[in-house]
């Protein structure tokens, strides 16, 4: 709805000191979150982070996991997450987390070779099973954890219920 250069504009005047309330009037914003967000977009990825660009950007599998497992791992947020792998929009983060919870988060339909084959391992090979042997590790705990989580929310529940 608003140019890259009236988006220069808002996160200029935010950035010299004007308020909320005169950038939303002066140039018919209807809210702060918007500018908050324009703000943060061009502070994390510059000029560029305020470009019109609604083309879709694909991530594989194997960065999904990467970067939940570093969110996990280092308890971040998910803006910090976002911040640290270039991710314009931190709920991305969030929604691919949902997807690893229900299971619709699935490894690429094109692997490389096949399983059955009995050629030895190259060391990049074994490191990147490995790998993906480590991702699949923390999957199935953070699965198991979200499971025991819902049984006690459940459990409560059923009690508070009987009171």
């Amino acid at each position: 709805m608003f140019s890259k250069e009236i988006k220069i504009k808002v996160v200029l005047d935010y950035l010299s000191g004007k308020s909320y309330t005169s950038i939303t009037r002066k140039y018919g914003i209807k809210g702060s979150a918007t500018i908050y967000h324009w703000v943060r977009l061009f502070k994390e990825f510059g000029v560029e982070g305020l470009a019109n660009n609604y083309s879709k950007t694909f991530y594989d599998y194997s960065f999904k996991i990467k970067v939940i497992t570093w969110r996990v791992d280092h308890r971040a947020s998910y803006p910090v997450t976002a911040k640290r792998y270039k991710i314009r929009n931190p709920t991305t983060i969030w929604q691919w987390e949902r997807d690893l919870e229900s299971g619709r988060l699935k490894p690429n339909d094109r692997r490389p070779g096949k399983m059955t084959d009995k050629k030895p391992r190259t060391a990049e090979e074994l490191k990147h099973l490995e790998e993906e042997n480590r991702r699949l590790k923390i999957r199935v705990a953070y699965l198991e954890k979200l499971h025991a989580l819902t049984q006690k929310k459940k459990n409560s529940q059923i009690k508070k219920k009987h009171k």
